[in-house]
């Protein structure tokens, strides 16, 4: 009985019967992945009066992305991943458990990023959703650990790195713009606003009495408390004088930037490759990464989100405190904000001014 949870000589017989066909099965070579499951499902079924809940990773992968509530943005980020990740252990593996994948095939996946021309970060993006998925398989009974975890994160110390813009890259793109980037440049380099958020922008986020925008950052707004999700920034006069020139509407749900409004941020005819247009008629040239020979693209060290850079690295040379500039731009953790603080020497000669002078001890 305590072997098989059975009663009766009989029945117990019939399990230990089952057992054995099984053992000489896999000592043939001949227990597949179906007969496993077809074994075990009929002895759980016996025995406890439980169905057996398998699924494999194809299957696993596809309901996980469908969770109520995702976002479309966040499917579209995750899905490359999981699609390469299916790809790259094969038919095979992947019609097997989801119980059943391997810490060495995550990692192998990793690394063939890398091999592909993928930076580190976009790497680490890429496991740190293969662990999101199995940690979701681990809690629902489907598998035993998170094979993920076991993997690594790599090393971003190396990482290519987003700059400001200098005052007069700004200018300049300010005067080659026609009217709608005119904008969308305005509120990138005071609010910090991202790319494809500020081109969904609409006048139902604009409060013209209060001078402030009020948005729900797409990227980010998930992973705040429900209190925090939405950003509030008070607007800059350059930004005001901007609004008011515009024509008045009536419907608040107009957007702010027709032309834009919907675009998505990649791609050839996106919102990125427009922007890069714009850079280049206005001759601001970009600093480049290492040339690229896989699927990745080459890091170009400026673009629309160096704007968000510059704001953030503007308010720190100007002494505005850590927690004000977190406000602004929305960001929730620290470690997250020291990335896009660029520090010039002048803040640094202010802070070595403030030092009291030892040499007249010293006389």
């Amino acid at each position: 009985m305590r072997s098989t949870k059975e009663r009766t000589r009989k029945a117990a017989q019939g399990v230990a019967d089952e057992w054995e066909r099984a053992a000489k099965k896999a000592m043939a070579g001949e227990l597949t992945q179906a007969a496993i499951r077809k074994t075990m499902a009929e002895m759980l079924e016996r025995s406890l009066g439980e169905s057996l809940t398998v699924k494999s990773a194809k299957e696993f992968f596809a309901q996980w992305i469908k969770t109520p509530g995702r976002k479309s943005g966040t499917i579209s980020r995750y899905q490359p991943v999981l699609d390469g990740f299916i790809t790259f252990i094969g038919p095979r593996r992947a019609n097997a458990s989801i119980g059943s994948i391997t810490p060495t095939e995550i990692e192998g996946f990793r690394n063939e990023q890398i091999k592909d021309g993928k930076t580190a970060s976009t790497a680490n993006l890429a496991l740190k959703i293969l662990r999101g998925v199995f940690n979701s398989a681990r809690r629902l009974g489907l598998a035993l650990t998170n094979p993920a975890d076991a993997v690594e994160l790599l090393d971003e110390s190396d990482a290519e790195e987003r700059l400001p813009f200098t005052g007069d890259q700004i200018s300049d793109l300010l005067k080659a713009a026609d009217t709608e980037w005119r904008g969308m440049i305005l509120f990138g380099y005071y609010t910090g606003i991202r790319l494809h958020d500020a081109a969904s922008l609409t006048w139902q986020n604009i409060d013209l009495a209060a001078r402030t925008l009020t948005f729900r950052d797409q990227k980010t707004s998930d992973r705040k408390r429900r209190s925090k999700r939405d950003t509030v920034v008070f607007l800059h006069a350059d930004v005001m004088a901007y609004l008011e020139e515009l024509p008045a509407g009536d419907n608040p749900s107009a957007p702010l930037f027709p032309s834009l409004h919907g675009k998505p941020s990649g791609s050839h005819g996106g919102l990125s490759s427009a922007f890069n247009r714009l850079m280049a008629k206005a001759r601001v040239h970009s600093p480049l990464g290492p040339e690229k020979h896989g699927k990745g693209r080459r890091f170009k060290a400026l673009g629309f989100h160096s704007t968000r850079h510059t704001l953030i690295s503007n308010l720190a040379n100007a002494d505005i405190s850590a927690d004000v500039r977190k406000e602004i731009t929305g960001h929730s953790s620290d470690e997250m904000h020291r990335r896009y603080v660029h520090l010039d020497t002048s803040t640094q000669q202010r802070a070595i001014e403030k030092i009291p002078t030892i040499v007249e001890r010293a006389i």
